[in-house]
């Protein structure tokens, strides 16, 4: 995993704080772009169309099926969109890294992409559907192939908890770096298989109006890396990353704005953020001396305060493209500085690859068919019959919610494309000519008069 390749030290503090992010995500779709245009450029030839007119085509079907790809997904996963107001989905609409983009999705986009780009184009060029079809199923199978690489580095589409007996094999089971993981919330505050970090963190001390909220550790797991670090149980984070773990405090209630201004005014170093779509007003102190000298001379009528630190925020907002945490701790009367280390998740089946090494093989497989298809368009729907019975299974693999009869949406998607594929060959069986038929016999001319037969 690879969320971020590398940082261009353009814009810094602008777009980013170490400069403009190049994301290993985009960089395979950028990749994937690059190489199914140039092979549909030697095999669009074929079907009689130009370069032009072939990145015509391949952009604005992509565009197209990147429209219908997060679409989709942000319908599957409407949950994780809480503001719905038009601007905010128009807003989230871009920000692809919050999620992800799902492929039925952009096959339905694509399609519709193609559709318009046929009537609109193609159709006047007298170019045949179904040869382009046999043209295009191996470029296809290419882009899935190498796209799946980008949702590995990116850490989505994961898979279940792989077994420990797979471990030595190859693809048997992948560990992210877990902090900045897509999968950290499911694997910590969904199924509870492990801690953020690698460690567990005592109850916050509250018997006081200013008793110090800044985290203590409760418990270390054994062999992990926070343990490998020399993090052990009592030490009380003082930095993280190289910065003072201040205190956060969100203030709720009728009076909250109000409270959070005064207590953000008791020292210019205090930063006040105010209350957001998703959170109220926040105020972060850059030492637990801050924050007592606030609490005790700030009156806190009609507010509730629920304190936090600067672990907690990281954690919680977690930088994409940083894989590390570095920890100096309070350890009796001394301050210890760790080694960073990097938490890492438990073993899932890494099928974003699975998917990869089923689309090589799909690919070999069309292009050793190709001479030997019946008619034209039947490379397509074996494309179509692979992907889907390689989804179908791909699926039960990965942690997915049902939305009818035990089956994920992808694997009805499947079961949709498999039916279209039968039918679409039942279709071309009965309309299109058969390349196995044996040629027809040459005609005997007829006899002449006065010649022999």
């Amino acid at each position: 995993m690879q969320q971020v390749l590398f940082t261009v030290p353009i814009l810094q503090g602008w777009l980013a704080p170490d400069g403009l992010p190049l994301a290993g995500f985009g960089a395979m779709l950028f990749v994937a772009f690059v190489a199914c245009t140039y092979w549909g450029v030697k095999r669009g030839g074929a079907v009689g169309l130009t370069t032009n007119q072939i990145y015509d085509l391949f952009t604005w079907v992509v565009l197209c099926g990147l429209v219908g790809a997060r679409i989709l997904y942000m319908i599957q996963y409407s949950n994780q969109f809480s503001d719905k107001s038009p601007a905010a989905l128009f807003v989230a609409f871009f920000q692809i890294w919050r999620g992800g983009i799902i492929f039925y999705g952009s096959a339905l986009g694509g399609a519709a992409g193609y559709g318009l780009f046929y009537w609109f184009v193609l159709r006047k060029l007298h170019v045949n559907t179904w040869q382009l079809a046999d043209a295009v199923a191996p470029i296809l199978a290419l882009g899935l192939a190498i796209g799946r690489i980008g949702c590995y580095l990116n850490g989505c589409c994961w898979g279940q908890v792989a077994v420990e007996e797979v471990a030595p094999v190859p693809l048997g089971g992948a560990h992210f770096p877990l902090m900045p993981a897509h999968c950290r919330d499911q694997l910590v505050g969904g199924l509870h298989l492990q801690t953020s970090a690698g460690f567990a963190l005592a109850p916050r001390d509250r018997r006081g109006p200013a008793a110090d909220p800044r985290s203590v550790v409760l418990v270390v797991e054994p062999g992990s890396a926070a343990a490998e670090a020399g993090l052990k149980a009592g030490d009380r984070i003082m930095k993280v990353n190289g910065q003072p773990n201040g205190v956060v405090v969100e203030v709720f209630g009728e009076t909250g704005e109000a409270v959070a201004e005064a207590l953000a005014k008791t020292s210019p170093q205090n930063q006040l953020t105010p209350a957001t779509g998703e959170r109220s007003p926040t105020v972060y102190f850059p030492s637990y001396e801050n924050y007592a000298q606030a609490v005790l001379a700030t009156k806190t009528d009609g507010a509730t305060l629920v304190e936090s630190d600067s672990l907690g925020e990281l954690a919680r907002f977690w930088p994409r493209g940083r894989h590390d945490l570095a920890l100096t701790v309070r350890r009796g009367a001394e301050e210890v500085d760790l080694p960073p280390f990097v938490p890492r998740s438990v073993g899932l089946y890494p099928t974003q690859l699975y998917e990869t090494v089923s689309m090589v093989l799909l690919i070999l497989f069309l292009l050793a068919y190709y001479p030997f298809r019946r008619h034209d368009g039947q490379l397509m729907v074996v494309c179509m019959v692979g992907y889907a019975v390689h989804r179908f299974v791909n699926e039960s693999l990965r942690i997915e919610p049902t939305v009818g009869g035990g089956l994920t949406l992808s694997q009805w998607g499947s079961v949709v494309i498999l039916a279209a594929a039968l039918g679409m060959e039942a279709y071309l069986r009965r309309t299109m000519p058969s390349r196995w038929a044996a040629p027809a016999p040459d005609p005997v001319p007829p006899a002449q008069p006065g010649l022999p037969a």
